[in-house]
C-alpha cells in the first residue's frame, strides 16, 4: 500500500512502486508502504517492506542494494 500523495511525490511513489514490488517479490518481501516527503531542503524516499516472520536488518540491506543496482 504506497502513500499515493498529489504532486511529485505522487508520481514518484507510483514509478518506484512498480519498480521495487517485483524485486521485493524476489526476495520474498511484501511492500508495506512508499513514501516520498520533502523533509528541510531535502526529498526523503523511503521503502518500508515487511515479510512474515518479521524483517531483519539483512533484508533491509539486500533490498537497499537491490534497489540500487545501476
Amino acid at each position: 500500500m504506497a502513500s499515493k500523495g498529489k504532486g511529485k511525490g505522487g508520481n514518484t511513489v507510483a514509478a518506484v512502486t512498480a519498480i521495487a514490488e517485483p524485486i521485493a517479490e524476489q526476495l520474498g518481501l511484501n511492500i508495506w508502504d512508499i513514501r516520498f516527503v520533502k523533509e528541510g531542503a531535502s526529498w526523503i524516499l523511503r521503502i518500508f517492506i515487511d515479510k512474515e516472520g518479521g524483517v531483519s536488518i539483512d533484508d533491509c540491506v539486500e533490498m537497499s542494494h537491490a534497489i540500487n543496482k545501476p
